[in-house]
């Protein structure tokens, strides 16, 4: 599938492709067996000019369209769904400083990752609410030169990793949850930040997102980006779900690949042929295959339009590649599983792990209840809100 990209952004996709297959994907079955950041993967990303995706040319990154860029997450994800997955929820913290900082700010922060190779995390959910909801428990109040930060937040992706996180909070008590949220960086050794609960979960293992307390963190002025409510009318947002459908479909894409060449090779004593001669593989690996390309097909097209486009708007665009890809993923690692058969269970093969990774990372919201939400209200050309609780 060539979507007419230019040569710059085809080689920006094809060394994304080069390092997950050579570097990111060797490392995968570690970074899940042991539940631990890929650092070493995350240093191959920084050292290949991709930790910059997110960034301004005029900061020393690639300031990538959002079809280049889903392709460049794809591809990344292929090769380890906990790298891909990272590198997109940091790209997009990048997009955030870009829209709401200021001058000062960009220059402050952007080297950090340029120069250094450093990662920062978004931390946005929190136990006491559902899944994408617009409402923040977790308090900024100003205090002297700067802020204070109380609250609690769970699936703190990057925790231990990163080098900086991006708070999402509330700045006062207000009915208005998407005019009151404010975004706020911290350091990774802020004083009054502690871990919670332990990282042991069914797949994304490499994500290590345990819940955070903070407890009267001190936040300068530099550490807030914009004004209260900025953050959601930037239509970034919405971008996490490109990102995360780009990554389902990449991890689904390396399982439909490893089980088409195991088909290719495997026979079984009194066959008359290989597993891809069977009529009934055959049917299963089309199945797949235009299960996937529909929902890569719904994706960049959804990429393709997003420039421009209101956070609404984006609402809505976004919906759609999510709700495919999370389906397709699902139906794809299922069937590779199937076709391999028992021996697919087995940690020396991918299968199982990207099983578990899309199970896990499909839950994301938007749900696909919700997502199904916004597309049905669309079609009726009802108000979508950003948010069901806004």
């Amino acid at each position: 599938m060539n979507p007419g990209l230019n040569k710059d952004q085809q080689e920006l996709v094809d060394t994304a492709e080069r390092i997950a297959h050579e570097c990111l994907g060797p490392r995968a079955a570690e970074v899940d067996a042991s539940g631990t950041n890929p650092k070493e993967s995350w240093h191959d990303v920084w050292q290949n000019g991709l930790l910059t995706i997110g960034i301004p040319k005029k900061y020393g990154g690639h300031e990538l369209d959002m079809l280049t860029y889903v392709m460049v997450i794809e591809k990344l994800a292929g090769g380890c769904t906990n790298t891909g997955m990272t590198v997109h929820m940091h790209s997009t913290v990048m997009r955030f400083i870009d829209a709401l900082g200021t001058d000062k700010q960009r220059a402050m922060y952007y080297p950090e990752i340029v120069d250094d190779g450093k990662l920062f995390g978004s931390w946005g959910s929190e136990p006491q609410t559902r899944g994408g909801s617009a409402f923040r428990h977790t308090t900024i109040t100003p205090d002297g030169d700067g802020y204070v930060l109380n609250g609690e937040k769970n699936f703190c992706t990057m925790s231990g990793g990163a080098h900086r996180y991006m708070i999402h909070c509330n700045a006062q008590n207000t009915p208005d949850p998407i005019g009151s949220q404010v975004l706020a960086l911290i350091p990774n050794d802020v004083a009054g930040l502690s871990q919670m609960d332990e990282w042991n979960t069914l797949g994304m293992r490499g994500t290590v997102s345990p819940s955070m307390k903070l407890d009267n963190c001190v936040v300068t002025k530099d550490g807030v980006l914009g004004k209260p409510g900025d953050g959601y009318h930037t239509g970034i947002t919405q971008g996490f779900s490109l990102g995360f459908a780009a990554a389902y479909v990449g991890a689904a894409q390396t399982a439909l690949d490893f089980t088409k060449d195991f088909c290719i090779k495997q026979t079984f004593s009194g066959a008359s042929g290989r597993v891809a001669d069977e009529l009934l593989v055959q049917r299963t690996i089309a199945e797949m295959t235009m299960t996937l390309s529909s929902a890569r097909m719904a994706l960049y097209d959804a990429a393709s339009q997003w420039e421009g486009k209101t956070a609404n708007q984006r609402a809505v665009i976004a919906a759609r590649p999510k709700y495919l890809a999370t389906l397709a993923s699902q139906d794809v690692s299922t069937k590779a599983i199937q076709i391999s058969g028992g021996r697919s269970v087995h940690k020396r093969w991918p299968l199982e792990r990207i099983y578990r990774d899309i199970r896990t990372s499909t839950l994301m919201p938007p749900t696909l209840d919700r997502c199904l939400e916004l597309i049905g209200r669309d079609e009726f050309n009802l108000d979508t809100a950003l948010n069901r609780d806004a």
